[in-house]
């Protein structure tokens, strides 16, 4: 990890940095000095950087948990084995320090895949602004599901809903999940709303994805169903 600060100048800053830091007032019992301890001094004014809240519902991390990983940097330098996880609500990449400490890379990052030992299978995440498309998409990280002439990604996107209770000082947030599924296709960037939008997308081979539907008895606009009508063109444009 030494290397990654030394070689990349992967430069790191802890959430005491000096941008806004949200405190979870259930994870951090007993803290005492208030707002005063979050005191920082830009420019000769006093700014606080501090902001209460707790989190009621959701999360703003793909897996809440550290995932052992890899990190790939915008020139393609690859770091393997990090305990790292995705803030997907701010688009940030946090890793844990040889200190042990919670730090947020601060230079561009190509991508990111999580090693998922419990169900033995990976999790890669491409930032929008390394999608080869001509149109361009939110910033985000997206999940790449599948490869081929046409690819499926998966955006996970989040967002904070913010309550005070009356009579509370703290602010309560919800953090919402809205799952997205796009399609990249010769440099096209599509949203995918329905099942039945596939065989337009794949218009050269609209017969034949047509059929696969009906006869696979393809009805949700879920993941799975997009996965396998995406899995099957890739196979019949890679024939000869």
């Amino acid at each position: 990890m030494q290397r990654l600060l030394t070689c990349c100048c992967l430069s790191l800053f802890c959430f005491n940095a000096a941008s806004q830091k949200t405190i979870d007032v259930d994870k951090e019992p007993g803290r005492t000095g208030g707002a005063i301890n979050y005191l920082y001094t830009v420019a000769g004014t006093p700014f606080v950087t501090a902001k209460f809240a707790r989190v009621v519902e959701g999360s703003p991390f793909f897996n809440e948990q550290m995932m052992r990983g890899s990190i790939i940097l915008s020139e393609g330098k690859e770091y393997k084995n990090i305990l790292v996880r995705l803030n997907l609500l701010e688009t940030q990449v946090n890793y844990l320090s040889e200190k042990e400490v919670e730090m947020i890379a601060s230079t561009p990052v190509r991508e990111v895949v999580l090693w998922d030992t419990i169900f033995n299978n990976d999790h890669r995440f491409i930032f929008s602004d390394y999608i080869e498309t001509t149109d361009k998409p939110e910033k985000d990280f997206y999940e790449l599901l599948q490869t081929g002439k046409a690819e499926l990604y998966k955006q996970y996107k989040k967002r904070v809903l913010e309550n005070k209770p009356y009579g509370s000082a703290t602010v309560e947030q919800t953090v919402q999940t809205n799952l997205r599924y796009y399609v990249l296709l010769n440099g096209k960037w599509i949203k995918l709303n329905k099942l039945k939008d596939l065989p337009t997308v794949f218009s050269d081979k609209k017969d034949e994805i047509t059929k696969f539907i009906s006869d696979k008895k393809l009805s949700g606009d879920n993941e799975k169903d997009f996965e396998a009508v995406v899995t099957f063109y890739n196979s019949i444009v890679s024939k000869p």
